[in-house]
Protein backbone atom coordinates (compact mmCIF):
# COMPACT_ATOMS: atom_id res chain seq x y z
CA UNK A 1 0.00 0.00 0.00
CA UNK A 2 1.88 3.41 -0.86
CA UNK A 3 0.99 6.67 -0.01
CA UNK A 4 -1.24 8.08 -2.89
CA UNK A 5 -3.89 5.54 -1.91
CA UNK A 6 -4.21 6.47 1.66
CA UNK A 7 -3.50 10.67 1.03
CA UNK A 8 -7.03 10.33 -1.30
CA UNK A 9 -8.79 8.89 1.70
CA UNK A 10 -7.99 10.98 4.51
CA UNK A 11 -8.30 13.82 1.64
CA UNK A 12 -12.20 12.77 1.08
CA UNK A 13 -12.21 12.29 5.02
CA UNK A 14 -11.18 15.37 5.43
CA UNK A 15 -14.26 16.94 3.00
CA UNK A 16 -16.54 14.40 5.04
CA UNK A 17 -15.58 16.14 8.64
CA UNK A 18 -15.89 19.63 6.82
CA UNK A 19 -19.39 18.67 5.20
CA UNK A 20 -20.52 16.92 8.14
CA UNK A 21 -19.85 19.52 10.79
CA UNK A 22 -22.29 21.81 8.70
CA UNK A 23 -25.17 19.13 7.83
CA UNK A 24 -25.48 16.73 10.76
CA UNK A 25 -27.45 14.25 11.03
CA UNK A 26 -30.06 13.67 13.79
CA UNK A 27 -31.30 9.70 14.94
CA UNK A 28 -34.30 9.49 17.17
CA UNK A 29 -36.01 6.54 18.85
CA UNK A 30 -40.02 6.40 19.09
CA UNK A 31 -42.39 4.07 20.58
CA UNK A 32 -45.31 3.38 18.28
CA UNK A 33 -47.41 0.38 17.85
CA UNK A 34 -46.69 0.88 13.77
CA UNK A 35 -43.15 1.07 11.34
CA UNK A 36 -41.28 -0.87 13.85
CA UNK A 37 -37.72 -0.57 12.21
CA UNK A 38 -35.06 2.22 11.22
CA UNK A 39 -36.49 4.64 8.57
CA UNK A 40 -34.08 6.95 7.18
CA UNK A 41 -36.09 10.32 6.83
CA UNK A 42 -34.61 13.45 4.44
CA UNK A 43 -37.64 15.01 3.40
CA UNK A 44 -41.12 15.03 5.25
CA UNK A 45 -42.55 12.77 2.88
CA UNK A 46 -40.19 9.92 4.18
CA UNK A 47 -41.75 9.91 7.90
CA UNK A 48 -44.29 6.91 7.83
CA UNK A 49 -47.64 8.17 7.21
CA UNK A 50 -48.67 4.99 10.06
CA UNK A 51 -47.23 6.80 12.72
CA UNK A 52 -48.93 8.25 15.51
CA UNK A 53 -49.30 12.16 14.92
CA UNK A 54 -47.23 13.15 17.84
CA UNK A 55 -44.46 10.91 16.66
CA UNK A 56 -44.64 12.28 12.81
CA UNK A 57 -44.67 15.83 14.26
CA UNK A 58 -41.59 15.05 16.89
CA UNK A 59 -40.03 13.93 13.60
CA UNK A 60 -40.49 16.99 11.93
CA UNK A 61 -39.56 19.36 14.38
CA UNK A 62 -36.15 17.97 14.09
CA UNK A 63 -36.11 18.42 10.08
CA UNK A 64 -36.42 21.66 10.65
CA UNK A 65 -32.74 22.51 11.54
CA UNK A 66 -31.25 25.99 11.86
CA UNK A 67 -28.69 27.81 9.38
CA UNK A 68 -28.84 24.28 7.75
CA UNK A 69 -31.40 21.46 8.11
CA UNK A 70 -30.27 17.65 9.11
CA UNK A 71 -28.64 16.27 6.09
CA UNK A 72 -31.03 13.20 7.66
CA UNK A 73 -33.23 11.86 10.53
CA UNK A 74 -32.67 8.30 11.18
CA UNK A 75 -35.71 7.38 13.46
CA UNK A 76 -35.33 3.93 15.28
CA UNK A 77 -39.49 3.05 15.47
CA UNK A 78 -39.68 0.08 18.72
CA UNK A 79 -43.07 -1.21 20.17
CA UNK A 80 -44.38 0.58 23.45
CA UNK A 81 -43.45 -2.25 25.79
CA UNK A 82 -39.59 -2.12 24.16
CA UNK A 83 -36.81 -1.30 26.50
CA UNK A 84 -34.95 2.30 25.49
CA UNK A 85 -32.18 -0.30 24.90
CA UNK A 86 -33.74 -2.04 21.69
CA UNK A 87 -34.34 1.69 20.06
CA UNK A 88 -30.43 2.67 20.52
CA UNK A 89 -28.94 -1.35 19.43
CA UNK A 90 -31.36 -0.74 15.91
CA UNK A 91 -28.75 2.36 15.07
CA UNK A 92 -26.00 0.77 15.30
CA UNK A 93 -24.99 0.37 12.24
CA UNK A 94 -26.01 3.90 11.56
CA UNK A 95 -23.55 7.01 11.75
CA UNK A 96 -25.27 10.07 13.40
CA UNK A 97 -24.46 13.04 15.48
CA UNK A 98 -27.19 14.04 17.67
CA UNK A 99 -29.68 11.21 19.32
CA UNK A 100 -32.98 12.01 21.06
CA UNK A 101 -34.99 9.53 22.68
CA UNK A 102 -39.14 9.29 22.38
CA UNK A 103 -41.32 12.42 22.75
CA UNK A 104 -42.64 11.65 26.33
CA UNK A 105 -39.08 9.96 27.36
CA UNK A 106 -39.26 9.37 31.03
CA UNK A 107 -36.86 10.31 33.35
CA UNK A 108 -35.30 6.39 33.95
CA UNK A 109 -35.48 6.13 30.08
CA UNK A 110 -33.61 9.25 30.10
CA UNK A 111 -30.88 8.30 32.55
CA UNK A 112 -30.54 4.59 30.68
CA UNK A 113 -30.06 6.50 27.15
CA UNK A 114 -27.67 8.51 28.56
CA UNK A 115 -25.78 5.36 30.51
CA UNK A 116 -25.58 3.88 26.94
CA UNK A 117 -24.03 6.57 24.98
CA UNK A 118 -21.50 7.46 27.89
CA UNK A 119 -20.65 3.86 27.85
CA UNK A 120 -20.29 3.84 23.71
CA UNK A 121 -18.36 7.03 24.01
CA UNK A 122 -15.40 5.89 25.04
CA UNK A 123 -15.59 3.38 22.10
CA UNK A 124 -15.94 4.86 18.31
CA UNK A 125 -19.00 6.15 18.98
CA UNK A 126 -19.48 9.83 17.99
CA UNK A 127 -23.39 10.33 19.09
CA UNK A 128 -24.49 13.02 21.44
CA UNK A 129 -27.94 12.61 22.95
CA UNK A 130 -30.12 15.53 23.90
CA UNK A 131 -32.34 15.05 26.96
CA UNK A 132 -34.83 16.16 29.61
CA UNK A 133 -33.25 17.12 32.59
CA UNK A 134 -30.86 14.82 32.58
CA UNK A 135 -27.45 15.66 34.43
CA UNK A 136 -24.97 13.78 33.08
CA UNK A 137 -21.38 15.53 33.02
CA UNK A 138 -20.47 14.06 29.90
CA UNK A 139 -19.71 15.94 27.08
CA UNK A 140 -21.76 13.46 25.33
CA UNK A 141 -24.78 14.66 26.80
CA UNK A 142 -26.62 17.75 26.35
CA UNK A 143 -29.07 18.68 29.17
CA UNK A 144 -32.53 20.21 27.63
CA UNK A 145 -34.08 21.68 30.52
CA UNK A 146 -36.83 23.96 29.21
CA UNK A 147 -40.40 24.22 30.36
CA UNK A 148 -43.89 25.88 29.10
CA UNK A 149 -42.66 26.05 25.47
CA UNK A 150 -45.65 27.27 23.67
CA UNK A 151 -46.08 27.04 20.05
CA UNK A 152 -49.93 28.00 19.12
CA UNK A 153 -51.95 26.87 21.02
CA UNK A 154 -49.99 23.88 22.62
CA UNK A 155 -47.60 23.98 25.45
CA UNK A 156 -44.80 21.16 25.32
CA UNK A 157 -42.31 19.74 27.98
CA UNK A 158 -38.47 19.88 27.49
CA UNK A 159 -38.99 15.93 25.89
CA UNK A 160 -41.10 17.07 23.37
CA UNK A 161 -39.02 19.43 21.92
CA UNK A 162 -35.65 17.63 22.20
CA UNK A 163 -35.78 16.84 18.03
CA UNK A 164 -35.71 20.33 17.60
CA UNK A 165 -32.83 21.54 19.69
CA UNK A 166 -30.93 18.45 17.80
CA UNK A 167 -31.71 19.56 14.68
CA UNK A 168 -30.61 23.16 15.64
CA UNK A 169 -27.07 21.53 16.49
CA UNK A 170 -27.05 19.56 13.98
CA UNK A 171 -28.06 22.38 11.49
CA UNK A 172 -25.34 24.76 12.36
CA UNK A 173 -22.62 25.03 10.06
CA UNK A 174 -18.66 24.38 11.13
CA UNK A 175 -18.37 28.45 11.72
CA UNK A 176 -21.21 29.41 13.59
CA UNK A 177 -23.04 28.42 16.85
CA UNK A 178 -26.13 27.36 17.80
CA UNK A 179 -26.20 29.89 20.63
CA UNK A 180 -29.19 32.39 20.57
CA UNK A 181 -30.50 30.85 17.48
CA UNK A 182 -34.19 31.90 16.80
CA UNK A 183 -36.75 29.52 17.53
CA UNK A 184 -39.50 31.63 15.47
CA UNK A 185 -42.35 29.36 16.16
CA UNK A 186 -42.50 29.80 20.05
CA UNK A 187 -44.55 32.36 21.29
CA UNK A 188 -43.24 31.88 24.87
CA UNK A 189 -41.76 30.09 26.94
CA UNK A 190 -40.97 29.34 30.99
CA UNK A 191 -37.89 31.42 32.41
CA UNK A 192 -34.99 29.77 33.45
CA UNK A 193 -33.98 30.99 36.79
CA UNK A 194 -30.64 32.40 37.01
CA UNK A 195 -29.45 31.45 33.75
CA UNK A 196 -26.13 31.93 34.14
CA UNK A 197 -25.80 29.95 36.70
CA UNK A 198 -27.74 27.29 34.61
CA UNK A 199 -25.30 27.72 31.68
CA UNK A 200 -22.54 27.05 34.27
CA UNK A 201 -23.99 23.84 35.31
CA UNK A 202 -24.15 22.50 31.76
CA UNK A 203 -27.72 23.46 31.19
CA UNK A 204 -29.11 23.81 27.69
CA UNK A 205 -32.49 25.94 27.66
CA UNK A 206 -34.57 28.83 26.12
CA UNK A 207 -34.50 32.38 26.32
CA UNK A 208 -37.24 35.13 25.88
CA UNK A 209 -35.15 38.65 25.18
CA UNK A 210 -38.85 40.41 24.76
CA UNK A 211 -38.27 39.80 21.26
CA UNK A 212 -37.73 36.26 19.86
CA UNK A 213 -37.15 32.92 22.05
CA UNK A 214 -34.34 31.40 21.26
CA UNK A 215 -31.24 28.91 22.64
CA UNK A 216 -29.36 29.89 25.59
CA UNK A 217 -25.36 29.18 25.27
CA UNK A 218 -25.05 25.71 23.53
CA UNK A 219 -23.07 23.83 25.94
CA UNK A 220 -22.66 20.28 26.83
CA UNK A 221 -23.44 18.73 30.24
CA UNK A 222 -19.56 18.11 31.03
CA UNK A 223 -18.67 19.96 34.25
CA UNK A 224 -16.92 20.26 35.97
CA UNK A 225 -13.32 20.07 33.72
CA UNK A 226 -10.62 18.05 35.18
CA UNK A 227 -7.07 19.59 35.41
CA UNK A 228 -6.20 17.65 32.45
CA UNK A 229 -9.66 18.04 30.39
CA UNK A 230 -9.56 20.90 27.63
CA UNK A 231 -12.20 24.06 28.44
CA UNK A 232 -13.14 22.53 24.63
CA UNK A 233 -15.45 19.73 25.81
CA UNK A 234 -18.04 22.04 27.50
CA UNK A 235 -18.95 23.54 24.17
CA UNK A 236 -21.26 21.50 21.63
CA UNK A 237 -19.54 22.74 18.91
CA UNK A 238 -16.37 21.95 19.62
CA UNK A 239 -16.95 18.54 20.68
CA UNK A 240 -18.96 17.38 17.60
CA UNK A 241 -15.82 18.72 15.53
CA UNK A 242 -13.14 16.66 17.78
CA UNK A 243 -15.52 13.72 17.38
CA UNK A 244 -15.66 13.75 13.75
CA UNK A 245 -11.81 14.56 13.32
CA UNK A 246 -11.15 11.68 15.18
CA UNK A 247 -13.66 9.49 14.40
CA UNK A 248 -12.65 9.49 10.36
CA UNK A 249 -9.03 9.63 10.71
CA UNK A 250 -9.20 6.63 12.76
CA UNK A 251 -10.79 4.68 10.64
CA UNK A 252 -9.51 5.53 7.20
CA UNK A 253 -6.11 4.77 8.69
CA UNK A 254 -7.32 1.77 9.59
CA UNK A 255 -9.61 1.06 6.03
CA UNK A 256 -6.17 1.70 3.72
CA UNK A 257 -3.40 0.97 6.48
CA UNK A 258 -3.95 -1.43 8.78
CA UNK A 259 -2.54 -4.87 8.20
CA UNK A 260 -2.05 -3.79 4.55
CA UNK A 261 2.19 -2.90 5.48
CA UNK A 262 5.21 -3.48 7.92
CA UNK A 263 5.10 -1.42 11.47
CA UNK A 264 8.31 0.05 10.12
CA UNK A 265 9.96 3.42 11.16
CA UNK A 266 9.80 4.44 7.68
CA UNK A 267 5.84 3.42 6.69
CA UNK A 268 4.92 5.25 10.02
CA UNK A 269 6.57 8.49 8.35
CA UNK A 270 4.41 7.84 5.31
CA UNK A 271 1.33 7.69 7.76
CA UNK A 272 2.68 10.67 9.43
CA UNK A 273 2.49 12.92 5.88
CA UNK A 274 -0.83 11.70 5.10
CA UNK A 275 -2.45 12.64 8.75
CA UNK A 276 -0.77 15.74 8.47
CA UNK A 277 -2.30 16.48 4.99
CA UNK A 278 -5.67 15.53 6.49
CA UNK A 279 -5.31 18.45 9.19
CA UNK A 280 -3.95 20.87 7.07
CA UNK A 281 -7.32 19.77 4.51
CA UNK A 282 -9.61 21.08 7.91
CA UNK A 283 -7.58 24.38 8.34
CA UNK A 284 -8.53 24.80 4.94
CA UNK A 285 -12.23 24.14 5.72
CA UNK A 286 -12.12 26.12 8.68
CA UNK A 287 -12.51 23.31 11.27
CA UNK A 288 -9.28 23.74 12.50
CA UNK A 289 -7.25 27.33 13.02
CA UNK A 290 -4.54 27.95 10.27
CA UNK A 291 -1.05 26.57 11.33
CA UNK A 292 -2.47 25.00 14.58
CA UNK A 293 -2.19 21.26 13.24
CA UNK A 294 0.29 18.86 13.51
CA UNK A 295 1.03 14.99 13.81
CA UNK A 296 3.62 13.57 15.27
CA UNK A 297 4.76 10.15 16.88
CA UNK A 298 3.66 9.25 20.36
CA UNK A 299 7.01 9.05 21.74
CA UNK A 300 5.60 8.95 25.71
CA UNK A 301 3.40 6.50 24.51
CA UNK A 302 6.08 4.11 22.13
CA UNK A 303 8.21 4.37 25.36
CA UNK A 304 5.48 3.17 28.03
CA UNK A 305 4.23 0.02 26.23
CA UNK A 306 8.22 -0.97 25.20
CA UNK A 307 8.77 -0.49 29.45
CA UNK A 308 5.62 -2.70 29.90
CA UNK A 309 6.69 -5.14 27.00
CA UNK A 310 10.21 -5.71 29.12
CA UNK A 311 8.75 -5.44 32.62
CA UNK A 312 6.20 -7.78 31.75
CA UNK A 313 8.97 -10.65 30.18
CA UNK A 314 11.07 -9.94 33.48
CA UNK A 315 13.85 -8.01 31.35
CA UNK A 316 15.09 -5.41 33.25
CA UNK A 317 17.92 -3.90 31.26
CA UNK A 318 15.75 -3.71 28.37
CA UNK A 319 13.31 -1.80 30.53
CA UNK A 320 16.24 0.33 31.26
CA UNK A 321 17.78 0.65 28.24
CA UNK A 322 14.30 1.71 27.01
CA UNK A 323 13.76 4.30 30.19
CA UNK A 324 17.32 5.55 28.74
CA UNK A 325 16.07 6.60 25.31
CA UNK A 326 15.33 10.28 23.83
CA UNK A 327 12.35 10.29 22.10
CA UNK A 328 13.94 10.53 18.70
CA UNK A 329 15.34 7.20 19.16
CA UNK A 330 12.55 5.38 21.19
CA UNK A 331 9.69 6.35 18.36
CA UNK A 332 12.61 4.16 16.08
CA UNK A 333 12.47 1.22 17.72
CA UNK A 334 9.47 -1.84 16.97
CA UNK A 335 6.70 -1.64 18.77
CA UNK A 336 4.82 -4.43 17.06
CA UNK A 337 1.90 -4.05 15.62
CA UNK A 338 1.14 -1.29 17.44
CA UNK A 339 1.29 2.37 16.04
CA UNK A 340 1.26 5.59 18.49
CA UNK A 341 0.20 8.81 16.81
CA UNK A 342 -0.47 12.06 18.44
CA UNK A 343 -2.64 14.65 16.39
CA UNK A 344 -3.02 18.02 17.40
CA UNK A 345 -4.86 21.42 16.33
CA UNK A 346 -7.21 24.21 17.52
CA UNK A 347 -10.74 23.46 16.88
CA UNK A 348 -12.36 27.06 15.64
CA UNK A 349 -14.82 28.40 17.95
CA UNK A 350 -18.14 31.16 16.54
CA UNK A 351 -18.38 34.68 17.97
CA UNK A 352 -20.51 33.78 20.84
CA UNK A 353 -19.21 36.89 23.28
CA UNK A 354 -18.87 40.71 22.84
CA UNK A 355 -18.06 43.70 23.99
CA UNK A 356 -19.07 46.72 22.42
CA UNK A 357 -18.46 50.27 23.34
CA UNK A 358 -19.99 53.49 21.31
CA UNK A 359 -18.12 56.51 22.18
CA UNK A 360 -19.83 59.51 22.24
CA UNK A 361 -17.62 62.61 21.02
CA UNK A 362 -18.31 66.35 21.55
CA UNK A 363 -19.57 68.08 18.50
CA UNK A 364 -17.22 70.11 16.28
Amino acid sequence: MGLPKLTFTLKKAARTVAARTSQSVVALIIRDSKANGVHAIYQESDIPSTLGADNAAYIKRAMIGHINRPSVVYVSVIAAAAEIATGFSALANYSYDYLCGPVDISAADATALAALVKAQRKLRYIGKAVLPNTAADDEGIINFVSSGIVVGSTTYAAAAYCSRIAGILAGTPADCSATYAVLSEVTAVTATATPDDAVDAGKVFLIDDGRVRKLSRAVTSKTPLSATEPEALKKIKMTAAIDLIRYYAMTAVEDEYLGKCANSYDNKCILLTAVRDYLKQLEDSNVLKAGSSGAKLDADAARAYLVKQASDAGDTDEAARIRALSDEAVIKEDTGSYVFLNLYGWVLDAMEDFNIVFEVTDAV
